[in-house]
């Protein structure tokens, strides 16, 4: 298959419906075609105009080939790039091998067991997992609830799962420092949206509260919460309506409770036996986890052969995953809290 304006727009023209069965093909459809990871994001970028990775300039005029691709270069800053810079596959050498990487991920494997059967190091295997989910990270902007809308906090330990100490002295003084726990924010509705983010230490507070509801919630959606001062003071200020829940006094229909946090806290336990598979997480990439969650909850089909088209097309869309996975990589871990 050739990339030429004509069948990147026939793609991009697809129904909803259309767009949803090519999404489920789309694994199928690039082993046919013998296309790779980075064919598919060059699809995805292709798809707006080039702008500059280094000083986010639309002002970029082309500069040639290299190695088959096409070349750029920003009118502004002189930078020289090519279309997919800064996007999931920067920097992969072996693209070609990613499609089985997020099959080896969608199964549950461990890291040491998909770099075993995708043939790649240890090393490589824990990055490309941590630039798949840092591209996926884009989507928690546009989660948004309708309806009855339940929302909880979790409260998680402090952990630096990994870290490497220069010195005993730091090691001992970093296993004898006591940190608060890690507070994550979580929501949910009846129609599936999902919100799991990670908002500092001790306690979610109330401003960070109010900031959710602001952006996510509307005057139309009803609020169910639990007796929480910080719940309670920033719920009180939302336009919309609101619902304290106490234990024993659930409005029933029928034997179901109608307003209750019963689906935010299955979800919360939920989350927690999932995480179990890991063995711990380091706080600094908790937040990846908690958004993979969200994405295997509300985006996927719980069918791996389905779902490797789909995740691939979710990572693809942010063209700077990678400079996030880069920042990420860099944070100090007496920083993030």
């Amino acid at each position: 298959m050739k990339y030429t304006a004509e069948n990147i727009e026939k793609i991009l023209a697809l129904t909803k419906e259309g767009k949803r069965e090519f999404l489920d093909n789309l694994h199928e459809f690039l082993n046919e075609n013998r296309l790779t990871a980075l064919d598919y994001q060059r699809i995805k970028i292709l798809s707006t105009a080039p702008i500059c990775p280094r000083c986010d300039c639309e002002y970029v005029t082309k500069a040639g080939m290299s190695d088959g691709r096409q070349v750029y270069k920003c009118k502004k800053c002189g930078y020289r790039f090519r279309e997919t810079a800064k996007s999931l596959v920067y920097y992969s050498h072996k693209y070609y091998l990613l499609m089985n990487y997020i099959k080896c991920m969608l199964e549950g494997k461990s890291l040491r067991a998909c770099a075993k059967e995708v043939g790649i190091s240890l090393p490589t295997s824990f990055k490309w997992r941590h630039k798949i989910l840092s591209a996926i990270q884009g989507l928690e902007g546009g989660i948004s609830f309708s309806g009855i809308t339940e929302v909880d906090e979790l409260l998680m330990q402090y952990s630096e799962k990994g870290r490497k100490f220069k010195t005993v002295e730091e090691k001992e003084q970093a296993i004898n420092t006591v940190h608060p726990n890690v507070a994550v924010l979580v929501m949910t509705d009846r129609e599936g949206n999902l919100l799991f983010k990670q908002t500092g230490k001790n306690r979610v507070q109330n401003s960070q509260i109010k900031e959710e509801l602001k952006r996510r919630v509307s005057d139309k959606n009803l609020i169910c919460f639990k007796p929480n001062e910080e719940f309670t003071q920033a719920v009180k200020e939302s336009p919309s309506k609101k619902v304290l829940v106490r234990r024993k006094t659930r409005l029933k229909t029928k034997g179901l409770a109608v307003y209750s946090v019963n689906i935010v806290e299955k979800k919360i336990t939920n989350f927690l036996v999932w995480m179990m598979r890991f063995r711990g997480v380091a706080t600094k990439y908790l937040q990846n986890y908690l958004m993979w969650f969200v994405v295997m909850n509300k985006y996927l089909k719980d069918d791996v052969e389905s779902d490797i088209g789909r995740l691939l097309n979710l990572s693809s869309h942010d063209r700077w995953a990678w400079e996030r996975y880069f920042r990420l990589i860099k944070l100090k871990y007496l920083n993030i809290m």
